[in-house]
């Protein structure tokens, strides 16, 4: 493996590098960012490799005075490599995918595509959930890199030659990674699965604000009334916009914990704002008046609200609970004798569908939700056939079987 040492930073040297990319089938790439202090990644190399070469390309050095967000700060002297990450001909290995994929798109507004997230890959092969990209290497090439420098400052110019070795480590086996996760798929009848699975990070809305997804958590968790709801709708709104307008993290204009304090008490004036601990005070000087407004206009309770509490509302009884519970750990059981992650089966929101719906087949456990297609290809037989009480778990000593019933 050839790994180039000199960071790639003009326009001409980007050319050059998409063009040996163009024709291959795989190639790999990572990303090292900051956001320690914002609220958008800030990409600072992104490094790439094929088979046999690795490249550190220093994103620094196409920066024209940076703006947070998507296409904020980088010129056009990028856009042959990320026309690469688009490139529909060309798989790209990637580990754990979702940080990089948001780097890519709060910075330019792209997202890598088709990609195959080898730890999503390593879950349906058998290596478990959330396996580290040096382990997986360990196990599945026998490859040792060194690690722990999660919390480097990658801006630092130039880059030391431990941080140049340490980026190329990162990526210059991924293909020889993913070649071999491949193989395995393929023996297992799983590569669509992955691919589908590792497809969701292609997904731009999975970086856009999601406020009903906040509110909604909260909501969940917090023990408000219905207007303490409303109103936390508004607050967790009027915070994402803000935190986006500075470029800063969530908590350094306000935590959850302060937002979940406003919804119940409800302020009416800045001096009783004023008194929030938590707040920051620059913030409440520039802001508080509209977050009084956001207060005092929360209103009635609408339908988009009554959607994010549906969930809570609908919660298991008692004896569903204890019913769920033996199903998640059949499930369970099943995902080990199948070497895959549970998640990929099925997780505990979606079953219970399971106990309020007549089941007659694999397709019904589709059409509800409580199994993925492909999921109910593996699983689904025998999902149904424990929930008629064919099959039973016991205990033969110190292993767990599964036995058919008559």
């Amino acid at each position: 493996m050839q790994a180039h040492p000199l960071p790639l930073s003009t326009a001409a040297e980007i050319e050059q590098l998409a063009a040996r990319l163009k024709d291959c089938d795989l190639i790999s790439f990572d990303t090292e960012f900051i956001r320690e202090q914002t609220f958008f990644p800030v990409v600072e190399l992104i490094q790439v490799a094929t088979d046999d070469e690795s490249w550190l390309v220093d994103a620094n050095a196409f920066k024209k005075g940076y703006a947070p967000g998507p296409q904020g700060g980088f010129n056009q002297g990028l856009s042959p490599l990320l026309e690469i990450f688009e490139n529909q001909k060309i798989l790209k290995i990637v580990h754990a995918a979702q940080g990089d994929e948001e780097c890519l798109y709060t910075s330019f507004g792209r997202l890598a595509s088709p990609t195959l997230d080898t730890a999503v890959a390593a879950s349906l092969c058998g290596y478990g959930d959330g396996i580290g990209l040096g382990r997986l290497l360990k196990l599945g090439l026998d490859v040792t890199i060194k690690k722990g420098h999660s919390r480097t400052n990658w801006s630092v110019r130039p880059l030391p030659e431990q941080l140049i070795q340490y980026a190329h480590e990162d990526v210059k086996h991924l293909v020889a990674l993913g070649r071999k996760l491949l193989t395995r798929l393929d023996e297992l009848g799983r590569r669509e699965w992955a691919l589908e699975l590792s497809s969701k990070w292609s997904d731009p809305r999975l970086y856009e604000p999601d406020v009903d997804g906040i509110a909604a958590k909260l909501i969940r968790g917090g023990h408000l009334d219905r207007k303490a709801q409303a109103v936390l709708l508004q607050l967790v709104r009027w915070r994402e916009e803000r935190v986006r307008q500075l470029n800063l993290p969530r908590r350094w204009v306000a935590d959850d914990s302060v937002l979940l304090d406003l919804a119940r008490v409800r302020p009416k004036d800045i001096a009783h704002l004023g008194a929030f601990r938590g707040l920051n005070k620059g913030e409440l000087r520039n802001s508080g008046e509209a977050l009084l407004k956001a207060i005092e206009n929360a209103g009635a309770i609408d339908e988009r609200l009554k959607t994010l509490t549906s969930e809570r509302q609908d919660a298991p009884n008692p004896d569903e609970s204890q019913v769920l519970d033996l199903v998640r750990f059949y499930v369970g059981i099943l995902a080990d004798r199948h070497r895959i992650a549970a998640k990929h089966l099925a997780t505990a929101a979606q079953l219970l569908p399971l106990l309020r719906n007549k089941i007659e087949g694999p397709a019904d456990l589709v059409r509800l939700g409580v199994l993925s297609q492909h999921a109910a290809e593996l699983i689904g037989e025998e999902l149904i056939a424990f929930l008629n009480g064919n099959r039973a778990v016991s205990v033969d000593g110190r292993q767990i079987k599964i036995v058919e019933v008559s």
